[in-house]
Parts: structure tokens; C-alpha cells; sequence
């Protein structure tokens, strides 16, 4: 039978050791715990993105139907995309009299939307038609409300 001498230094040692591996333990654990957490707020923080992206699209696609229903020459439906807050200062007529000096609009690009809270801004690059020139338009605003109903509207007036 052999006998090992387990000196209080070696002893110390493994407490030691032991020791150091439980606290890294639990860090390691906390840590964790905290990725629960982290991994909720990339999830809402995903979740608020894609929404974001849905009013970005909705957005763009007044704008891009606004500008299709005025190369159609269609002013009512046009007329239908401007903010309620315009409409109740402008009726339609005087948006059709805004519209009788614009060049015939021959296509518009969007180029880039940003939306913060209820208020939209789409860059664009119009290109119109005078005198059989066209002629491109650069980096155009085109400023857009949510409404409450939660339709989003063109500032046309201010």
C-alpha cells in the first residue's frame, strides 16, 4: 500500500484551481443569461426593422403611384394621395390649375425613402419633357404624413 503525502501546498493548489474554475463558471453562466436578454432585444430590434421596412415600402408606393397617376394624366386619383391637411386648404381644381404649368413628367426614380415617426421623405430624380427635351431632375424631396388613419400622404402644398 503506498501512501501519498498530500502537502498543504498541493492542497491550496487545488482549492485554488477549483475555485478559479467555479467563478469562471459562473460568469460563463451570467453571461449567458445576459445573451437571453440580448437575444430578445435583437429581436425586437429586428422586429421593429421589418415593420420600419414595411413603412418604408408603403411610403414609396404613394409616391410612386402619385407620380404614375400624373404621367396617366389622372389629377383625381393624384389628388387622392395629397394630405388631408393640404386638401382642406386646396380643393381639386386648385391642384389641377398647381398642375397646368408642369412639364409633361416622363418618369421618376426613387432613389432612397427615410421614415421617422410619422413623417417620410423619398428622394427621387424626375425626368419631364419640354420642347421634346428632356430634362432630369436631381435629388428631388418628396415629403410624405402618416395620416391617422395610418395611410401615408403626400405634402404637396407645404
Amino acid at each position: 500500500m503506498v501512501v501519498k503525502n498530500c502537502s498543504s501546498k498541493t492542497y491550496f493548489t487545488k482549492n485554488r484551481l477549483i475555485t478559479v474554475w467555479l467563478i469562471i463558471f459562473l460568469f460563463g453562466s451570467m453571461s449567458l443569461l445576459a445573451g437571453c436578454s440580448t437575444k430578445v432585444d435583437i429581436k425586437t430590434l429586428i422586429k421593429s426593422r421589418l415593420s420600419g421596412d414595411n413603412e418604408m415600402n408603403a411610403a414609396v408606393t404613394v409616391v410612386d403611384n402619385f407620380f404614375k397617376f400624373l404621367i396617366a394624366g389622372n389629377t383625381d386619383k393624384a389628388y387622392s394621395l395629397i394630405s388631408s391637411k393640404d386638401k382642406k386648404s386646396h380643393n381639386p381644381d386648385d391642384f389641377k390649375k398647381e398642375l397646368k404649368n408642369v412639364t409633361e413628367i416622363v418618369e421618376i426614380e426613387i432613389n432612397w425613402v427615410e421614415v421617422k415617426n410619422n413623417i417620410a421623405n423619398v428622394g427621387i430624380d424626375l425626368t419631364d419633357n419640354y420642347d421634346d427635351e428632356e430634362k432630369v431632375y436631381k435629388d428631388l424631396i418628396v415629403s410624405l404624413v402618416k395620416e391617422e388613419d395610418g395611410n401615408w400622404k403626400i405634402n404637396f402644398w407645404d
